[in-house]
């Protein structure tokens, strides 16, 4: 098997009475196109104050992207001291192994649905509770699970009804998964964002 290729779709809404969302997207290729590190961040609050977090965390995010996810979590929580802080989710998927590894500080929904029958046909990010730039966040691990064609990763914010994934047709093509999810299940009071990324 080649490498596998990723598909991207992302989607979002802005929290009523507000200019800028708090949310904010990573979708950023290394190592010559070997990997990729894709990120779901929730600037706690709304307005300029929380986009502002999220792009520190972005701008963290994108300046050490072969980092390791605990080590990389870690670097935004410093960076992030005095501000908003964030929750967030993130996958670093390596495209010539069909692997990926995923960490989550906060509530940004991660799901992957396999399509081929290998392991569970679906499995959820186990996230751990916190703010990245608040109080002590502990040891951070990542997990590991195989990425093969065909398969979905889905992050989401909270401004995503969680039972987003119910009933989804997953065999959707990226951008139009991640529209159809902002378009049925915002919770229209906040913030939303989702990113889909299709493995093929």
């Amino acid at each position: 098997m080649g490498p596998l290729s990723l598909e991207f779709g992302i989607a979002g809404s802005v929290a009523p009475g507000q200019r800028v969302s708090g949310d904010l997207e990573v979708v950023h290729f290394y190592d010559r196109g070997g990997g990729v590190i894709v990120a779901a961040i929730d600037g706690i609050g709304h307005g300029e104050e929380a986009a502002a977090s999220a792009r520190l965390a972005a701008d963290t995010i994108l300046r050490h992207p072969q980092e390791k996810l605990g080590i990389l979590l870690m670097r935004c929580h410093v960076a992030l001291r005095g501000t908003r802080g964030v929750v967030l989710s993130m996958a670093s998927i390596d495209l010539r192994q069909g692997t990926m590894s995923w960490l989550g500080i906060g509530n940004v929904v991660g799901i992957v649905y396999h399509a081929n029958g290998h392991g569970p046909p679906r499995e959820e990010l186990l996230v751990r509770p916190g703010v990245l730039g608040y109080g002590d966040l502990g040891v951070l691990q990542a997990s590991a699970i195989p990425l093969r064609p065909r398969d979905v990763l889905i992050f989401a914010t909270d401004g995503i009804n969680r039972h987003f994934s119910e009933g989804l047709a997953y065999g959707a093509s990226a951008q139009p998964l991640a529209d159809y999810i902002v378009a049925h299940h915002s919770q229209r009071n906040d913030d939303a964002l989702v990113v889909v990324a299709r493995a093929s």
